[in-house]
Parts: structure tokens; C-alpha cells; sequence
């Protein structure tokens, strides 16, 4: 049985909570209240009940302290903190040999989580980066058909919406800093807020206008491609988003986004022949974050063969389990507008229907 212990009471923390849970799972949870640096205590502990209960949360017991018998025993631990906080968090939890799962999206936090690889695989432990909504479920899509392509020119993806107050803080600041992509299969810095692209999202959301943005996909999926010539990512952003990108937040952020899309596409040659093809995703930010690292909880506690050292949804081979489990909670949507609806015992390959494909392109 897996014991799993999540870092950070916010949005992204408590739905990862009730993912795990309302699934059936013999697996027990703790969820630690309150962010926290290294050496501080933690603001609130809830231990949630071992049996599966009628409620998401079930029974739950308040305790205080740090370290703490709910988080000493876990061999798998969330990090649901703001993105600045987990590199340290992890490369503590790393060195006791527990797998961690983290969920930062910021693309700085990103490469300091990146370069723990060697850490954890000295301790032969698991370290999950990016298991969120963007990176995360985007990549996770992007992967998926890249991996059925004979070979990739191009992946693109790009995102809509915010979670909690966290994220939409990130989300102001991507829009005001230098966007990470891959050009001719190296990484090089872009403008933030150019390369204006209307992408369209399945509904609610609709058609949307997206710029350059500081994201951690291109680092990622470089990562799991690092022979595709180019890759890039885009955020969606109203004029006044981009106007004051450059200056603090003027006003609060909201409690949460309701409505959230990711959209992946990618070109490449099947059978010598030019294809795009593109897939999305729809669900409120928290929610497909939470349920990317439920969805990574399961199959580290399942013990399936994921590698030991850092990894991300862009490096996994086996992408279905990842996409059987977060359809629960998340729409996944082919090009021509179907949703697609995966089962545990259907292993066959996702239906994403052809973009276009021109015949003056095709390659001899």
C-alpha cells in the first residue's frame, strides 16, 4: 500500500486529495496545510482515514509539527507549495529516498528541479517535475502524439486560464518575462507577449488570442525531444493582460479560474507523408493540475515502471495510464471537435483527427 503525503492545503493540494480518494484505492493520504521553507513547521496537518470514506475527506485528525509521522512514513509526497519553494523541499525529501511528485510550473523552479536528477538517482527514488496543467496535462498530450509520428518538425502547445491566487500570479508574471523556446533544436530566449497566434479551444472557451510567455513546456518536451527542430508554447492573454504584464498586479487575484484549456499540435512525417495532427484538454486549472499528480501518485504507487531519476509526462513512455486517469476529471477533445472517452481495459491508440494535409507537402 502506497502512503501518500501532499505538501500545500490550496486548490491544487486539496483536489489532489479528493482525486486520490473518491478513486478506488487502498493507498492512505495526508495533506499538510500552510506553504513552508525548509526547517519551518507547517501551519496545519489533516490525516485523512485509511478506508475510503462516503465524503471526499472523510474522517480527518489535526496535528502539528515537522517532521511528522504522516510525512516520515510516505514513500510518495506532493508538493502542491508555490513553485519557489519545492526545489528545496524535494531535494530534501530526495536524499531520504522518497519519490516526489511536484507540481511547479514556473520555468526557473523547473530547471533547478530538473537538475536533481543525479539526487534522486543516487537515491533511487522518482522525482516527477511539472505534474500540473501546463507543463503537465499539456505535455502529456504533446507527448502522446509526438510518439506516434515517425518523426516531429514541430510541437506546439498553449494554455488558458488560471488556478488559485498562486498561478494567476505566475500567470501575470509569464506575460512580463522572456519566453524559453527551441529553435532549429536549441533553446533560445523570446520577447514575452509577441508571436500574437489565435488558437482555438474546444468550448467553452472558444477561440482565444496567445503570446510568447515565460512557460516550462518547450524546456520539457526538449527534454523528451531533443531532435524536433522546434518547439513552443503560447498563453492566452487580453490586451490588458499584455499592457500591464510589465507592472505589479493591479488588483488582487481571483480565489480560482473556472474554466481552463490546454491545446497540443504537432507536424511531422507518418509513412512519408506530411500530418498535423492536435488534441486539447478543458477543465478548471486546479483541476487538471490535481489530476496530473494523482494520476503520477498511481503509478508510482503501482510501482509501473516509471524510472527512477527526474522525469516529466513529456519522458514517460507508457502515456496511457496517465491519460485513462486524468480523463476522470478532465476532458480530452480530438481536433474535429469529439471528446474522447478512454477506459481502463481500451488500450487502443487515441482517435486525434487529422488537422489538414497537403499534397504538395508530402515528402518522397
Amino acid at each position: 500500500m502506497a502512503r501518500i503525503a501532499i505538501l500545500g492545503a490550496g486548490v491544487v493540494g486539496r483536489r489532489t486529495a479528493i482525486a486520490l480518494r473518491t478513486r478506488d484505492t487502498s493507498d492512505s493520504i495526508a495533506a499538510f496545510g500552510g506553504d513552508m521553507l525548509p526547517g519551518e513547521l507547517p501551519n496545519e496537518i489533516v490525516l485523512l482515514s485509511h478506508t475510503r470514506p462516503s465524503k471526499p475527506w472523510g474522517d480527518v485528525e489535526v496535528g502539528r509539527g515537522w517532521p511528522h509521522p504522516a510525512a516520515t512514513d510516505a514513500n510518495i509526497v506532493v508538493l502542491a507549495t508555490e513553485s519557489a519553494h519545492q526545489p528545496a523541499l524535494a531535494k530534501q525529501l530526495l536524499r531520504g529516498g522518497t519519490h516526489v511528485v511536484t507540481t511547479a510550473d514556473n520555468p526557473d523552479d523547473i530547471d533547478r528541479l530538473w537538475a536533481l536528477d543525479p539526487v534522486a538517482r543516487e537515491s533511487g527514488a522518482t522525482l516527477v517535475v511539472g505534474a500540473a496543467y501546463s507543463p503537465g496535462v499539456s505535455t502529456l498530450l504533446a507527448s502522446y502524439l509526438a510518439r506516434g509520428l515517425d518523426s516531429v518538425t514541430t510541437i506546439s502547445t498553449a494554455q488558458f486560464g488560471t488556478g488559485g491566487p498562486a498561478c494567476a500570479r505566475e500567470h501575470h508574471r509569464a506575460m512580463g518575462s522572456a519566453a524559453t523556446e527551441v529553435h532549429h533544436g536549441s533553446l533560445r530566449a523570446s520577447r514575452g507577449g509577441s508571436g500574437r497566434e489565435l488558437v482555438w479551444f474546444p468550448d467553452p472557451v472558444g477561440a482565444a488570442d496567445c503570446y510568447r510567455a515565460a512557460l516550462a513546456d518547450p524546456f520539457l518536451l526538449h527534454q523528451a525531444f531533443p531532435s524536433v527542430d522546434r518547439i513552443e508554447s503560447r498563453q492566452a492573454a487580453t490586451r490588458r493582460d499584455r499592457l500591464t504584464a510589465r507592472l505589479p498586479m493591479l488588483r488582487p487575484p481571483h480565489a480560482e479560474g473556472l474554466i481552463g484549456a490546454v491545446w497540443a499540435e504537432v507536424r511531422g512525417v507518418v509513412n512519408g507523408k506530411v500530418e498535423h495532427r492536435a488534441m486539447a484538454a478543458t477543465a478548471a486549472q486546479a483541476t487538471g493540475a490535481a489530476a496530473m499528480a494523482a494520476a503520477f501518485c498511481r503509478e508510482l504507487g503501482g510501482e509501473r515502471g516509471i524510472r527512477t531519476g527526474a522525469q516529466s509526462a513529456a519522458t514517460c513512455e507508457n502515456v496511457m495510464p496517465l491519460l485513462q486517469y486524468i480523463s476522470n476529471d478532465v476532458r480530452l477533445w480530438a481536433y474535429d471537435g469529439s471528446q474522447i472517452v478512454t477506459t481502463p481495459s481500451d488500450n487502443r491508440p487515441i482517435h486525434a483527427a487529422r488537422k489538414w494535409q497537403i499534397a504538395s507537402e508530402n515528402v518522397v
